[in-house]
């Protein structure tokens, strides 16, 4: 597995080194695994749950993509680590299910190791703490390749999520990791890789 550190990235570029790899993965699923990492400059995208009433007020500057995964609307901007693992899922021994499990584990280590305890709620993917949620996960899979992935907040301008219902869920806020403690981006990558390697 190779982890590659893109830094700030267009959305649009991001989705397109991922779908070139997702579509060399589908002709030959024994080439290497990718894991992608990147901070997005301000993006909306809407997965295919989206709903009309989860778009509030999306300012007109901003762009907004509709993209394959699952899930409904959220946002990207820095200071939010985002992740897109191109895996072959049968090569790993991973059901659909178990495998968004992982994502979500990654998430819940990293945050306990920097100090943060999070957890799942049931019938709602992603990850959640006690001031809101953190972790937002939505995948494509085709043939047992996953493409898309997850996101985590560091410490991202929450102003862009009250623009939209993150993930459809109204009834809970969104929070990053510096409502907690005080930690650097750099720091949390480092630490979310190490937990990408151990998990995979």
């Amino acid at each position: 597995m190779k982890v590659l550190q893109l830094g700030k990235t267009h959305y649009e570029d991001a989705l397109r080194l991922q779908k070139k790899l997702f579509q060399s993965k589908l002709q030959d699923s024994s080439l290497e695994d990718i894991i992608l990492i990147t901070e997005h400059f301000p993006v909306y995208t809407k997965g295919k749950t989206t709903q009309e009433e989860h778009l509030k007020n999306i300012p007109a500057d901003i762009p907004v993509y509709e993209v394959e995964r699952g899930g409904s609307v959220t946002f990207h901007g820095p200071g939010q680590i985002v992740v897109y693992p191109v895996v072959y899922l049968k090569g790993k021994k991973l059901s659909v299910k178990n495998y968004v499990w992982t994502l979500e584990q990654i998430m819940i280590e990293t945050l306990k190791e920097i100090g943060i305890h999070s957890f799942r709620i049931k019938k709602r993917r992603g990850v959640f703490t006690d001031k809101g949620k953190i972790g937002f996960i939505g995948v494509k899979i085709s043939r047992n390749v996953a493409y898309h992935g997850f996101s985590l907040n560091v410490n991202v301008d929450k102003t862009f999520f009250k623009w939209i219902v993150p993930c459809g869920i109204s009834d809970i806020p969104v929070c990053n990791m510096t409502d907690f403690v005080d930690i650097d981006i750099e720091t949390v990558k480092e630490i979310l890789i190490k937990k990408i390697k151990e998990n995979f």
